[in-house]
């Protein structure tokens, strides 16, 4: 199991995926700010807050993949 988390731009949010229920909670409990999502080990962040997920996720050696929606 790889440790990456993924991020896709939605527009609005941006949203994140987690490899694990544990990396998952553990972000739940830091002071950023996000809103579940109804799929499990994902939530949502506004991009401002991109910047400081970066550094909670380097923290904690964790490897990012940010993908662009596709507008049509």
């Amino acid at each position: 199991m790889t440790n990456a988390l993924l991020i896709k731009d939605e527009g609005y949010m941006l949203s994140i995926s987690f490899p694990s229920r544990t990396i998952l909670l553990d972000f739940l409990d830091s002071d950023l700010k996000y809103s579940r999502s109804h799929v499990d080990h994902k939530v949502n962040i506004y991009p401002d807050q991109l910047d400081s997920f970066r550094s909670w996720a380097n923290e904690r050696c964790l490897e990012i993949f940010e993908f662009q929606s596709q507008v049509a």
